[in-house]
């Protein structure tokens, strides 16, 4: 007796061994599949027939793989683009209040606490676009879903700290508004840092 699910199951499994492997791909070609099923069971056709000729009209996946991977390519290169101008955006903007205001934010730093803030600058903006250089370094996740969560994960704990320096330990820190400034720019750096990771992850799946 004709099994809907079984065969669900075994084409999935077809369409994996024919090149489209990709959890996500899949899913969807399923969800197409079932719904043309539907339809099929509503026009009259039993299981089994609703089954071929949804199957049918899908197409093999030998037909298919390379169109999907292509779209998957197209996709992923939109995708890289717009986070590398996010980048790039946030490293602007990091520095735009810098570039105007200059050289105040400097004035009555002696020498030490003035190279301190430049490299915080320095390492800051680098770390942004670390992901791009330690790609080659970083574990291969190539489920996009569990990527995400493990750059969401991670950044929570630099938002805690982030929290603590400006609420907890810089009031009560006698300093002068230069010392603030060098001290703050240390403080940020480690979003920067996480950040340029998290982008690397991506960059080590791709």
């Amino acid at each position: 007796m004709f099994n809907l699910e079984m065969a669900i199951a075994e084409w999935r499994k077809q369409m994996a061994a024919g090149g489209i492997k990709n959890s996500e791909t899949l899913n969807e070609l399923e969800s197409h599949l079932r719904d043309e099923v539907e339809r099929q069971n509503l026009a009259g056709r039993l299981d089994q027939q609703a089954f071929e000729v949804a199957a049918q009209r899908i197409g093999k996946s030998r037909e298919l793989a390379p169109e999907f991977k292509k779209t998957k390519e197209t996709d992923e290169a939109k995708e890289r683009k717009f986070k590398l101008l996010l980048v790039v955006l946030a490293g602007m903007l990091y520095l735009l209040p810098f570039a105007l205001s200059a050289p105040k934010p400097w004035s009555g730093l002696d020498p030490v606490h003035r190279w301190l803030g430049f490299g915080a600058i320095a390492l800051t903006v680098a770390a942004m676009f670390s992901g791009l250089f330690l790609r080659r370094f970083l574990p291969v996740v190539p489920d996009k879903r569990i990527r995400t969560r493990i750059q969401f994960v991670s950044v929570i704990p630099v938002f805690v700290w982030l929290l603590a320096f400006a609420f907890v330990i810089l009031p009560q820190l006698e300093l002068t508004i230069g010392q603030v400034t060098v001290a703050t720019l240390w403080a940020i750096s480690p979003l920067a840092i996480f950040g340029g990771l998290t982008f690397g992850l991506d960059e080590a799946a791709r």
